[in-house]
């Protein structure tokens, strides 16, 4: 046809191209053009039309509204006038070229040489004339090449139906100039752009498929990434991959009803989003539309946040990237749907074998890996407390801890106070640490001193009638599980972060307490978190670990919504001036504390802690070992010495014992033993309830401790410090013969 025909003039031409092609492929152009574009919800930023970097012309994106893909340059003034002004200033199209890129998408073929639409002084009469470049002008190469069926293409990628049946072909090109060089981007990569074709035409079948339908309906897992380049590289290692057809170009949430999810229905369906904005939003859309399909569960990946932006899964795979593992380390936050009629969850097939160890970040006291509540009156020190279990977990070196209990685990710690500002904080660290051996420790260890940094944000909100996690520290709970060694998370205290009434509202500490277990269980570590206990009533002390947890601030749903809690409480003044004289050591108000485990779902030394402040350091250290030693006598002491002499010997014999009442307890074999040593004859002059007491404050003292003979049994063999059990050179004797 002749150009007259479409339009009279150069603007009807670019109005008749805006208002024909679809606007979903004029996007797409729009994006193909700018590569370093930023998108943002309807908007989308650059530099200039000319493709420099930057964010100060802004165009319209919305397919839905009048100004689509009209815009302003807020540092020159310029304004955007549409698809064709877009494509003439970033590729160098003319009109004519432009109307050949789209011109599978107009009503009518174009089938005239290229043409300059001039318009003379005379507004009447005008006409439409060829334009030939100045003879003395040296052709300059084009920026960009036009793209047909029967140009050459780089790859090719073919959606085909279950019966396998191709519906549409996509193919990538790199941009080249009429030489036939690669264009590329500032960063030295080259340029590209896709293109759908069905029947030799450029076209896009409706509704819009899934790629590698045959696979993923075979499949209970699939992993949606964002192009086919992606979804190829995870298929060659066995995952079902997908991705829907072209990308954020074309799938927005106003398109969303034109992609066709149904197979994923049933699905378990992880998410793959490339490692920008963009990426974020897409993998949002394709998440509704697999839930609306009736996908089985939906997760969304967390991409390392080492890794640079547009990171993806062809990425991963060429740099031998873990990729089973990250998975799998994100797989455990898929809330499946509970099914009583699923067999698996039958005794004999959901808990086989040997049940897992339970481990202890402080011996005998506080688990690793639960929720965990310590809690304490105002000014008890329950800040100095957690600062000195952190150092210590972060130091490497297994040492005793202000609670009471020797350091079971070390390795990462992150501590978050909302009420101690950096130079606190630092005061305090160099009172407990005045060689500065937190220079060379073995694992890190993360201070946010809050009012330093922009205040305290909501761990949890109410949002309508639900609780959830606070979008600020959302983006810090991700960094979180990067940590592969990450040992304990302080929160101090819980009241500044939990923008809810906890004490009133049991709906709202049971939230709570659920988001503490989500945290430990997704990263391994005890979240520890420090609360307030209630004043003494009538200024009656407490004398009791079940007193101090009935004190604990709404302990209905705090207490009980955790693994563990610790409390500290203080002593009157006459308890504590007593113990001050028996330990010579000079008494002050505040200085006096007792402690306890006072929630326990496992296995946990409930004995009360006697703790003494230190007037150097403010820190309460566990003073209980040496006021039963001043108050021991020396009978006591005796049998002690004794009954540690006679667990010695029998542990070298390769015979250890035990301290319960079975053939192998303490007092059964050292009744059937010749009396040839001491220990035997002062043994066998006690009663059995004064042997067992006797050991236990022989455990207390930390002169022995019980051991497990086997990986993962049970911890009953008594052995002393620095014995062949301790070490781990027990080599025990079989037969009979034990006693």
């Amino acid at each position: 046809m002749n150009i007259l025909s479409f339009g009279k003039t150069a603007r009807e031409v670019a109005e008749r191209i805006s208002s024909e092609v679809p606007r979903s492929i004029q996007l797409q152009a729009l994006v193909d053009t700018y590569p370093a574009g930023v998108r943002r919800g309807k908007e989308f930023f650059i530099g200039s039309l000319r493709g420099e970097a930057g964010r100060s012309l802004v165009i319209n994106i919305d397919t839905s509204s009048p100004w689509f893909l009209s815009g302003k340059d807020f540092e020159s003034g310029d304004g955007v006038g549409g698809i064709s002004k877009i494509l003439k200033e970033g590729r160098g199209y003319s009109l004519a070229e432009t109307f050949d890129h789209f011109k599978d998408y107009i009503s009518q073929d174009y089938v005239a040489p290229p043409v300059n639409i001039v318009k003379p002084n005379n507004p009447v009469n005008f006409s439409v004339m060829a334009t030939p470049p100045p003879a003395a002008a040296p052709q300059q190469p084009e920026q960009k090449r036009s793209i047909s069926p029967s140009t050459p293409f780089e790859d090719e990628y073919s959606y085909t139906d279950a019966d396998g049946v191709v519906l549409v072909t996509v193919r990538k090109y790199f941009d080249r100039d009429v030489t036939g060089e690669i264009v590329r981007d500032s960063a030295g990569k080259p340029k590209k752009q896709f293109r759908q074709f069905m029947d030799g035409r450029q076209g896009i079948p409706e509704p819009r498929p899934l790629y590698n339908i045959p696979n993923i309906l075979g499949a209970d897992k699939i992993i949606w990434v964002e192009g086919e380049k992606c979804a190829d590289a995870l298929t060659q290692l066995g995952y079902a991959a997908t991705c829907t057809i072209g990308g954020a170009g074309m799938l927005s949430e106003n398109t969303a009803q034109k992609f066709d999810f149904t197979p994923l229905r049933n699905k378990e369906v992880i998410l793959w989003p490339d490692n920008d904005d963009a990426g974020k939003k897409l993998s949002r859309i394709v998440e509704a539309g697999a839930k609306e399909a009736g996908a089985k569960t939906t997760l969304t990946l967390k991409i390392p946040s080492t890794k640079e932006e547009k990171w993806d899964a062809a990425d991963a795979l060429d740099e031998g990237f873990d990729i089973e593992k990250f998975i799998k380390s994100q797989e455990s936050k898929i809330k499946k749907p509970i099914s009583l009629l699923d067999d698996s969850l039958i005794v004999n097939k959901y808990f086989i074998g040997r049940p897992p160890e339970q481990k202890f970040l402080i011996a005998d006291t506080i688990p690793l890996g639960v929720p965990c509540v310590f809690a304490a009156a105002g000014d008890s020190g329950k800040g100095m407390m957690t600062l000195d279990l952190a150092m210590k977990i972060a130091s490497g070196t297994p040492m005793q801890n202000s609670f009471g209990g020797t350091v079971s685990e070390h390795g990462d710690v992150i501590l978050i106070t909302a009420e101690d500002d950096k130079d606190e904080m630092h005061r305090r660290i160099s009172r407990l640490d005045p060689k500065r051996a937190r220079e060379s420790y073995s694992h890190s260890l993360r201070i946010l001193p809050l009012p330093n940094l922009g205040g305290v944000f909501p761990i949890m909100q109410k949002f309508d009638n639900s609780y959830l996690m606070g979008e600020e520290f959302s983006r810090i709970y991700d960094q979180m599980l990067e940590f592969s060694e990450l040992k304990l998370i302080v929160i101090d205290p819980m009241a500044s972060f939990v923008h809810a009434d906890v004490n009133a509202d049991p709906a709202a500490g049971a939230a709570f307490m659920g988001l503490l277990a989500q945290m430990a269980t997704e990263t391994g570590a005890t979240v520890m978190v420090n609360h307030h206990m209630a004043k003494i009533k009538d200024n009656e002390p407490v004398t009791t670990p079940e007193q101090a947890r009935n004190l604990i601030r709404g302990t209905s749903a705090i207490v009980d919504g955790v693994r563990s809690a610790f409390a500290v409480w203080s002593v009157d003044e006459g308890t504590g001036k007593q113990r001050c004289r028996d330990l010579g050591v000079e008494y002050s108000r505040n200085a006096v504390f007792d402690g306890a485990v006072v929630k326990s779902n496992g296995p946990a030394n409930r004995d009360i802690r006697n703790f003494i402040r230190d007037p150097d350091t403010g820190l309460l250290v566990d003073r209980s070992a040496d006021l039963r030693s001043v108050l021991m006598s020396q009978a006591t002491r005796d049998r002690v010495a004794h009954i540690v002499d006679y667990i010695r010997m029998r542990e070298n014999e390769g015979r250890a014992v035990t301290l319960g009442g079975s053939e192998d307890g303490v007092y059964n074999t050292a009744m059937l033993t010749p009396p040839q040593e001491p220990c035997v004859i002062v043994i066998q002059g006690l009663g059995v309830t004064t042997v067992k007491d006797t050991v236990k404050i022989a455990m207390t003292q930390g002169l022995i401790r019980k051991y497990s003979l086997s990986t993962g049994g049970t911890e009953k063999w008594l052995g002393v410090s620095g014995g062949p059990l301790s070490c781990g050179e027990y080599e025990r004797q079989t037969g009979r013969d034990n006693i």
